[in-house]
C-alpha cells in the first residue's frame, strides 16, 4: 500500500542522483551556508573550518553528509539534494554541537541525530512555509534543533555544555 509507494518514491529519488552529485552534495551544502551553490566553495569553506579546528570541520562534514543521506531516505528530489539544500542546516547543527558541547561519544551521537532531525524538519518546513507564506525555511530548522539540543544536558547528563565554547579540541567542562 502506501508504505510501499513511499519506499518506491524514496528509492527513485535517491537513485536519480548521480554518484558524483551525491558525493559533492555535502560540500555543496557547506557552500549553501553562504548562499553559494558550489562544491569547490564548500571544500574551501570546509578547509577554512578545518584550519580553525579539525574537529569542527569533521562535525560540519558529518552533518552535511547525514543531511544529504536523510534527504535521500525521505525521498527528496535529487536536484534539492545535489544543490546542497538538504545539507546546510544539518551541517550548522553538527557544527553547533561541536562548539557548544564537550567532545565525547554522546556529543558525536547528538551531532548525527541532530543533523538527521534538522534535515527532517527542513523537509517539513520547506513545504509548510512555502505553501502557507510563500517563504523558504532558511536556517529555521537549524535554529530550532540547535536550541532544543542546548537544553538537552538538563535531562541527558552525558551531554556536557562547554564552560567556554570553542572547539572539540579545547572545550572542557571545568
Amino acid at each position: 500500500g502506501a508504505a510501499a509507494a513511499e519506499a518506491t518514491a524514496a528509492e527513485a529519488a535517491a537513485s536519480s542522483i548521480s554518484p558524483l552529485a551525491a558525493a559533492a552534495a555535502p560540500l555543496t551544502g557547506l557552500s549553501q551556508i553562504f548562499v553559494v551553490e558550489s562544491p569547490i566553495s564548500g571544500a574551501l569553506i570546509l578547509g577554512a573550518i578545518g584550519w580553525y579546528s579539525p574537529g569542527c570541520a569533521a562535525h560540519a562534514a558529518l552533518g552535511a553528509t547525514v543531511g544529504a543521506a536523510t534527504g535521500a531516505a525521505l525521498g527528496a528530489p535529487a536536484a534539492e539534494i545535489s544543490s546542497g539544500l538538504w545539507s546546510f542546516n544539518p551541517a550548522l547543527t553538527s557544527l553547533a554541537a561541536s562548539v557548544f558541547f564537550v567532545h565525547s561519544a554522546p556529543t558525536v551521537a547528538l551531532s548525527v541525530a541532530g543533523a538527521a532531525a534538522t534535515a527532517a524538519l527542513f523537509g517539513g518546513l520547506k513545504i509548510a512555509l512555502a505553501s502557507a507564506f510563500g517563504v523558504p525555511a532558511l536556517t529555521l530548522p537549524f535554529c530550532a534543533v540547535a536550541a532544543v539540543a542546548h537544553l538537552l544536558p538538563q535531562s541527558v547528563p552525558a551531554l556536557i555544555l562547554a564552560a567556554a565554547p570553542h572547539s572539540p579540541e579545547r572545550n572542557s567542562s571545568a
